[in-house]
């Protein structure tokens, strides 16, 4: 299937990443279960993104959207996706452009990696994919692996994901991700299980190594999503703030404010279980809940700053 270049007015600032996400719910045992809820959020190209929230707020979910790979029982209406003005909505187009203009980096990288093959081996697939002369693979693998801090190259090739450390096979990972022509890197939890110094190597990597394409920063780490130009607060795949990242310093909606809150400098506070849940996904647990909390959601804006709330 073709790649649909949309209708666009060129006058128009479009942006590099353009998704919304419909509705998207699971079909379970008890009935339908809705896991995104109208969440739309643009990049533009060479920018980053973060999307953040608690486990289960939807963050990994637009991911296997945007990449066409939804699980079976997962469906979704009206979901609308475009990259670098072509339509990638339909799952059979994006998960033809995986390895090639859109390249995922996991938050497991030994996990992720095949324990049965050389680096080098997972690394020519990724080259070969992307078109690059076969002669030429192998001195571009090294050249890759130069690129995300490795020395030892010629022993890094030959090697097997279980004989490196965590964050050398999280390094592995961003190869790959270089490996590919991609447009569009999403990054889930790349600084998962990494001390501070690999951490912050891992974001250095991340934002040089892919200077032009738009950067999906997917995280529970708020001094990691703080990093990027731009950031969208999920709960129970509800947005609840989004804007320039600026917006930690003063955020609007109470949901945001109790992720800063709980920050270990801002004393690690916790928003107690207080009611149950109303329209709001963090009704439940908010201290500034009141009645009018039972009706939608409210949509306010400030400049690009916008957030939800029923205030």
């Amino acid at each position: 299937m073709e790649n649909k270049s949309l209708d666009i007015d060129e006058s128009k600032n479009t942006p590099y990443l353009l998704y919304k996400s419909g509705t998207i719910y699971a079909e379970t045992l008890s009935g339908r279960r809705i896991l995104l809820d109208d969440v739309e959020f643009s990049i533009e190209k060479g920018k980053s993104y973060a999307l953040i929230g608690e486990t289960g707020s939807g963050k990994t979910m637009i991911a296997m959207s945007i990449m066409g790979l939804l699980p079976k029982n997962v469906k979704g209406e009206n979901l609308f996706c475009s990259l670098d003005s072509v339509d990638i909505s339909s799952p059979v187009v994006a998960s033809s452009l995986l390895g090639r203009e859109i390249a995922y980096i996991p938050q497991n990288g030994m996990e992720f990696l095949n324990p049965s093959r050389t680096i080098y081996a997972h690394l020519k697939d990724s080259l070969l994919r992307s078109g690059t002369p076969k002669k030429e693979v192998k001195e571009k693998a090294k050249e890759i692996l130069s690129l995300v801090g490795f020395h030892d190259i010629d022993q890094i090739l030959k090697s097997y994901p279980f004989q490196l450390s965590g964050g050398m096979a999280q390094r592995v990972t961003v190869a790959l991700a270089l490996s590919s022509n991609a447009k569009l890197i999403i990054a889930d939890e790349p600084t998962n299980g990494l001390d501070m110094e690999s951490s912050n190597k891992m974001l250095e990597h991340l934002f040089s190594l892919f200077s032009d394409a738009a950067k999906i920063i997917i995280t529970h780490d708020i001094s990691v999503a703080s990093r990027c130009e731009n950031m969208l607060v999920l709960c129970g795949g509800k947005t609840m703030e989004k804007g320039p990242s600026s917006f930690l310093s003063s955020p609007c909606n109470p949901y945001a404010k109790s992720l800063v809150a709980a920050l270990v400098k801002n004393g690690m506070k916790s928003s107690p279980y207080l009611r149950k849940m109303g329209k709001c996904p963090f009704s439940e647990r908010c201290p500034e809940y009141n009645n009018d909390c039972e009706e939608e959601l409210s949509h306010y804006t400030d400049g690009g700053h916008e957030w939800w709330c029923k205030r």
